[in-house]
C-alpha cells in the first residue's frame, strides 16, 4: 500500500437548513429449527443457523435483499424503488401501482440511499445531496462537491457522503440531522491501490456511527476510519488484496472478498481481523478466480450476502458459516 502523509487541510463547517432521514430497515426475522445443510432458495425458503433463534430473510425479505445487492434502491418497507436514469431524472414507483413521484436532479449521480425511518432518500450527484420528502414530495438541494457516495446513519441522525477528486482521494462530508451543521473532513492521505499503482483509493461503503464521531470508508486494501472529533484519518490495510468491500450500517465488521476465494472478516473497534471463510469452488467455466465478486451486510449486520456471477451465498457473520445460497441473477 502507498501512502503518503500529507498535511491535512481543514474546511469550514457551514450551516444547512435541512432534515434527513430514511434507508433500508431491518429485516424480519423468524425462530426456527436448523436444517443439515445451507438451504437452495426458491423465493420461499427459509434459511436458518444453528443453535440460532432467528433465521436470514426468507421468501420477499430475501428477495429484496437480493435486489439491493444487485443495485435496486427500494425502500424499508418494501413500498417504493427509486431509479435514475441517463437524463440524471430520479422516478419513485409504488409497489402498490404505478409512478409515485419524480423530480430532476440536474446532472449525474454517484449514489443512493433511504434513511433508516423510511421518510427520506437521499440522492448524491455532482454538485449537491438532494433530500426527497416522502410525507411532503418535496426534494431539497443541499450543495456540496463531486458527491459519489452517500449513505445514512443507523439512526437516522446523519449522512455521510465521499467527494470525487480526480487527482486523488476525495473527501469526507459528515450532515447532522439535529442541528442541521455540515462538517467537511481533512484531506484523507494519499491512497494508491496494491494491485493496480496509480489507481487512486476510494471507498466501496461508507458508514457513520458512534453519534456522528466516526466515519468508516471500507474498500480495495483495507478501511480509512475519521474520527469527526479530532479531525484525524487511521489507515487499517487488510494486507489481502481484497476485489471489493463492505461495511455494515452500524460500523460493527468490514468484509473484503479475496479472489483468492475467501472472505475476511474484521472488526472495526479493534482492527482486527476476527475471521476467514472460504467461498465455494469455483467452476472452471466461471474463470480462476473470485475478481469482481459483491458482496453486501444486511440492514441489520447479521447476515452477509456474496455475489459472483450466476451464484450467491448467504453467511452467518457470527458464526462463520454458510447458511444459504442461490443460483441465477440478483436482480
Amino acid at each position: 500500500m502507498c501512502i503518503r502523509s500529507d498535511g491535512y487541510v481543514g474546511s469550514a463547517v457551514n450551516i444547512l437548513r435541512w432534515m434527513v432521514v430514511s434507508a433500508l430497515v431491518p429485516f424480519a426475522l423468524t425462530a426456527c429449527g436448523s436444517p443439515p445443510e445451507p438451504t437452495r432458495f426458491d423465493g420461499t425458503d427459509t434459511i436458518v443457523e444453528q443453535s440460532a433463534s432467528a433465521a436470514p430473510p426468507a421468501g420477499r425479505a430475501f428477495d429484496q435483499a437480493r435486489r439491493v445487492m444487485g443495485g435496486a434502491h427500494i425502500s424499508p418497507d418494501g413500498r417504493f424503488e427509486a431509479r435514475v436514469d441517463a437524463d440524471g431524472r430520479v422516478e419513485i414507483t409504488s409497489t402498490a401501482g404505478g409512478q409515485f413521484d419524480w423530480f430532476d436532479s440536474g446532472s449525474g449521480w454517484g449514489g443512493m440511499d433511504f434513511s433508516p425511518d423510511g421518510r427520506f432518500l437521499a440522492v448524491g450527484v455532482f454538485d449537491s445531496v438532494i433530500l426527497y420528502d416522502f410525507t411532503t414530495k418535496n426534494p431539497t438541494a443541499m450543495h456540496s462537491q463531486h458527491l459519489v457516495k452517500v449513505r445514512f446513519s443507523a439512526d437516522s441522525s446523519y449522512l455521510v457522503t465521499e467527494e470525487f477528486i480526480e487527482d486523488r482521494n476525495g473527501k469526507f462530508v459528515l450532515f447532522d440531522v439535529r442541528t442541521g451543521r455540515r462538517l467537511t473532513s481533512p484531506q484523507p492521505p494519499y491512497i494508491e491501490v496494491q494491485s493496480d499503482p496509480g489507481r487512486i483509493w476510494w471507498a466501496d461503503e461508507l458508514a457513520v456511527f458512534d453519534g456522528g464521531k466516526h466515519v468508516v470508508a471500507a474498500g480495495d486494501d483495507g478501511f480509512l476510519l475519521w474520527s469527526t472529533r479530532g479531525k484525524t484519518f487511521e489507515w487499517v490495510p487488510c494486507g489481502c488484496l481484497p476485489t471489493s468491500a463492505a461495511v455494515d450500517r452500524e460500523a460493527r465488521h468490514v468484509a473484503f472478498v479475496i479472489p483468492e476465494g475467501e472472505v475476511s472478516l474484521w472488526d472495526v473497534a479493534s482492527r482486527r481481523e476476527i475471521s476467514r471463510w472460504r467461498l465455494p469452488k469455483l467452476d472452471p467455466t466461471e474463470g480462476p478466480s473470485y475478481a469482481g465478486a459483491d458482496v453486501m451486510f444486511t440492514e441489520d449486520g447479521k447476515w452477509l450476502l456474496t455475489h459472483f456471477l450466476e451464484d450467491g451465498q448467504v453467511w452467518s457473520v457470527s458464526g462463520g458459516t454458510q447458511v444459504g445460497s442461490w443460483e441465477g441473477t440478483n436482480k
